[in-house]
């Protein structure tokens, strides 16, 4: 409950937001109050924004009352800034839009737009945005330019700051300054006089002050986001350039950034790699040297630390197991925009770096399998730590920049240092060609002495870094609450009096995030500092660094992966300590609705998880522990009575179609939602995309020995869901897919026992793990005899499902989904023809899981002249029958589904009969199998003699 000024704030707000937009409560407090730092602080009040009217309201409403306002976008900052026990004003998602110019030379970007999502707007056009940071899957542009945020490839050339075209902003009074409209410049000009003059001032002061303006330039030709970007000073002369390049890196403390405007860089594409080892450190940095003036993109320095810590990793080659002690590596890509120049920065590159000790040959390699397995090594280095970590540590990685020439002895020391301190487990890499390195080590905060310790680690990393190499204490992680007491160590006294200033004109009031980038508290960076308790062994290396957030369906209706491992954390710890049942009771109350009931439990969460950590496990383990024996005993029923279950659920089915035909969508809709009102949302709701029961299965018998056979397996959601009112097609998948198979030229063979076999997952999901794993085995023992020990492949008509096999059988079966089977078997025994039409098309869950997305593409592409894509959505969030019992969580994931549907498309495919049931309620079209887009776009190939069975088929035998 919000208190004080905090409550005279909510209730003027209350005037002008929705309710459900100023939170306050303790659960969703406690879950805003981490970002990817090692820092905890609870927000008073969170309040989403949809647009910049609310931000204006904010900001004028806050700065009367003197309370500070802290901006959050994806919260991946590593270094504090994203958080606040104040205000924390949190992007809704309605900040997503974007418009790339006619030449691609520039594109307009909201601060919700995920970085990666920019370069695929962009990749059509054979550019990108110069930003590249490590987040860029889930950092979000407003992030990425208020911490100036970089990465492997950008270095200096192509940050923010370098590709900054245009920008609006929103400053601490409420006003709009749009750089890109003549109109607002000119506003703004007139109605801020006195700003406009204090920053042409402390110009023009700067510029007349050689020693310090040749310093500010000097500290920017590396990379910099210690303090803030003073070079707009000295770079420019318009004082509206000074102030939207002032707003880059600035962390949210001198404006809200509400639009960005980049120049876009090309995406060249044709590209080598190689992993070049040498016998020690010094050698590697030397090559670095070299490397500058050679035509390279990107060289990611490796110790033989980090090297040690994947090497035993699945793809890894082999002789990074056996490298000496000193072993040190770079990661070398480049570029170009054909085959004969990217050959020629090959051979340039290979001969200027011949002089040089090597333990290996140098070799390039333009194989993307194979480049891309090499840069899994770089990739997988913070993980690999992460994983390694002891439970209640966190792993902390910091970042500095050295001049390059001096890379090699900065190195050596930045060892030497870490060794001091005790931490043996770390390990150094980093963005090379920039003289950036990072570092990652374990810590534990718990125990005063290991604070202490940390503190005397950085006491002396700061004092190396800026007193011997004159380097960067932040290099591309931004200057937040870790490194804010040591902008004036780095930058001195005269250029930290100017940051101050800078302050001053922009936010007089200090209402914009205080306390980051300039603090007066030396010991900022060392309090509070967050809990990691043990919880659970399935989330206890979460680090919270919130990568897992995009794939999230629940992401904007109720919390995410990291805040429900937040929130279950405190659950475990009041649980354990005993100190405050009235909250733990509060705690679990709410979660469990909002952590539970409105969880997927996708498993997409651990797709992008640095340590692979699968929310959705944890939930079903809760479900499984709080289970209760009535629940219990009536999953064992229904384990052990499937035929009478589905038979039950077809014949309910056809009698809701019968009552719809009757009462029409409306009176159906209405009645329906007031029944479930009336049960306390318990009841399932109707809606009108349920389908009527599937058709009865009908067992073909094929004589000819001459056919190849195929076991299928029509799961239980198809053998109890037929068509809905409106579907293209006008039976029952399992009937489609006994038509297809006939067609292609297979023996059907259904295992035995078919009415009652399941694989388990609609028990395992709730929590029955043992009645899901009784399913699974029944299933598969029937399959294994159906199969006849493996030897015939095994079709399974739903994604979901055959990804749960995979996840429990235990023998060797070959099964397949339907967009395997396709591309496996139907491809070689049918001709395919292109229908004239746009189709949209959506990867499960499990299909993303299983990478399976470029194969559905490209079975798609062989049926339908264009196919679609929706950009930005994943997973539908119906998740069994959540669609049906907790109708919200489909809405939500799919609500922008809609607008990205184009007025030509009119048919959607996927391979999940509950996701086609959400997917057409909020799409606007039908969706269904894409095996009936196979059966409606092939034809019987005639095969002769010798070629009955496929040649993978016969290979596979």
């Amino acid at each position: 409950m919000v208190t004080g000024t905090y409550a005279i704030l909510h209730d003027r707000l209350l005037k002008i937001f929705p309710p459900e937009r100023l939170i306050h409560d303790d659960l969703h407090t406690l879950a805003f109050g981490t970002d990817a730092s090692f820092y905890r602080l609870i927000p008073k009040l969170v309040i989403k924004v949809e647009n910049e009217r609310n931000v204006i309201d904010i900001l004028k409403e806050a700065s009367s009352l003197r309370l500070p306002v802290t901006f959050r976008a994806a919260g991946t900052s590593l270094s504090g800034q994203a958080i606040s026990d104040s205000i924390l004003v949190v992007l809704g998602s309605s900040w997503t839009g974007h418009s790339i110019s006619d030449d691609a030379s520039t594109i307009r970007l909201q601060p919700g737009v995920i970085g990666a999502h920019a370069n695929a707007y962009l990749a059509p056009h054979g550019k990108k945005i110069g930003p590249d940071p490590a987040s860029i899957n889930s950092a979000m542009i407003g992030g990425i330019a208020a911490n100036n945020s970089s990465g492997m490839c950008c270095g200096t050339a192509q940050n923010s700051y370098k590709t900054l075209a245009g920008m609006r902003v929103i400053f601490a009074d409420g006003t709009v300054l749009d750089t890109n409209d003549d109109a607002s410049k000119k506003t703004f000009r007139k109605t801020h006089v006195n700003l406009i003059s204090q920053v042409s001032q402390l110009s023009l002061r700067v510029k007349g002050n050689r020693p310090l303006a040749e310093r500010i330039r000097n500290k920017f030709k590396m990379k910099n986001t210690t303090g803030y970007s003073l070079n707009a000073l000295v770079d420019f002369d318009d004082p509206l350039d000074i102030i939207q390049h002032l707003m880059i890196g600035s962390e949210g403390t001198l404006g809200f950034i509400a639009e960005v405007t980049y120049h876009t860089v090309p995406e060249l594409p044709h590209k080598a790699s190689s992993l070049m080892l040498f016998p020690d450190i010094e050698t590697a940095c030397r090559a670095v040297v070299i490397l500058k003036n050679c035509n390279v993109d990107a060289v990611e320095l490796m110790d033989r630390a980090s090297l040690r810590s994947v090497e035993s990793k699945p793809g890894m080659p082999e002789y990074l197991r056996h490298l000496d002690q000193e072993a040190a590596s770079l990661l070398v890509e480049t570029r170009a925009v054909d085959a004969a120049t990217l050959e020629d920065h090959i051979r340039k590159t290979t001969e200027a770096l011949r002089p040089l000790n090597k333990l290996r040959p140098i070799e390039f390699t333009t194989v993307p399998a194979e480049f891309t397995r090499l840069w899994n090594i770089r990739k997988g280095l913070f993980p690999s730590v992460g994983a390694m970590r002891e439970t209640g540590t966190t792993v902390i990685i910091e970042d500095v920049a050295f001049p390059v020439l001096r890379l090699a002895e900065a190195t050596q020391d930045l060892q030497l240092l870490l060794r001091k301190h005790g931490y043996h487990d770390a390990i150094i890499f980093g963005h090379a060609l920039d003289g950036n390195l990072h570092f990652v080590f374990h810590q534990d905060f718990n125990p005063v002495s290991e604070v202490r310790r940390y503190e005397s680690f950085i006491a002396d990393i700061t004092a190396m870094v800026v007193k011997k190499y004159d380097g960067s204490l932040k290099a591309e992680h931004g200057t937040g609450r870790n490194m804010a007491p040591f902008v004036e160590l780095e930058w001195g006294t005269e250029a930290y009096e100017l940051m101050k200033e800078i302050k001053n004109i922009f936010d007089p009031e200090n209402v914009l995030n205080p306390g980051v980038i300039l603090n007066s508290d030396r010991q900022v960076h060392i309090r509070n500092l967050k809990p990691l308790p043990a919880a659970d062994p399935i989330i206890d290396k979460c680090i919270e660094c919130g990568f897992c957030e995009v794939h999230c369906p629940s992401k904007n209706l109720t919390i995410t992966p990291r805040q429900r491992i937040a929130v279950y954390r405190e659950i475990a710890r009041l649980m354990t300590s005993h100190e405050d049942a009235q909250r733990l009771s509060l705690l679990r109350t709410s979660f469990a609705y909002e952590g539970d009931r409105t969880c997927a439990t996708d498993g997409l969460c651990a797709t992008s998880c640095p340590v692979g950590i699968d929310t959705g496990k944890l939930i079903k383990e809760l479900r499984f522990r709080t289970n209760s024996p009535t629940a219990v005993n009536i999953a064992a029923t229904l384990a052990d009575n499937m035929g009478t279950v589905t038979a039950g659920l077809r014949a309910m089915l056809n009698l809701v179609h019968v009552i719809h035909n009757i009462l029409g969508t409306s009176l159906m809709r209405g009645t329906s939602s007031l029944v479930r009102k009336i049960s306390g949302n318990n009841l399932p709701l109707w809606n009108p995309c349920m389908p009527k029961g599937a058709d009865p299965l009908v067992t073909h018998t094929y004589p000819n020995a001459a056919r190849p056979t195929v076991v299928y397996f029509p799961t239980c959601i198809n053998r109890v869901m037929g068509i809905a009112r409106g579907d293209e097609a006008k039976q029952s998948l399992t009937t489609t897919v006994d038509t297809l198979l006939e067609k292609a030229g297979y023996n059907i063979v259904h295992p035995e026992g078919l009415p009652h076999l399941c694989c388990g997952m609609a028990f395992a999901s709730k929590g029955f793990k043992t009645e899901g794993d009784r399913k699974a085995s029944e299933l598969e023992s029937a399959l294994t005899e159906a199969s006849e020990g493996g030897t015939y492949p095994v079709l399974v008509d739903m994604s979901p499902c055959l990804y749960r096999m995979k996840e429990t059988f235990t023998s060797r079966l070959m099964v397949y989904e339907p967009i395997q089977f396709t591309a496996e078997f139907l491809v070689g025994r049918l001709n395919f023809r292109r229908i004239p039409e746009t189709i949209a098309i959506h990867n499960t869950c499990s299909s993303i899981k299983m990478g399976l997305d470029s194969s559905f593409l490209r079975v798609a592409e062989l049926c339908a002249a264009h196919v679609i894509v929706p950009h930005g959505i994943e997973c539908c969030g119906w998740a069994g029958d959540r669609g049906f019992t907790v109708p919200e969580l489909n809405a939500s994931a799919l609500k922008a589904l809609k607008s990205t549907i184009p007025p030509e498309c009119h048919q959607g495919y996927s391979t999940s009969r509950t996701c086609e049931i959400g997917l057409s309620m909020h799409s606007g079209i039908h969706y269904q199998s894409i095996l009936y887009l196979v059966d409606k776009c092939t034809t019987r190939k005639e095969l002769t003699q010798n070629s009955t069975v496929s040649e993978r088929y016969a290979h596979s035998q």
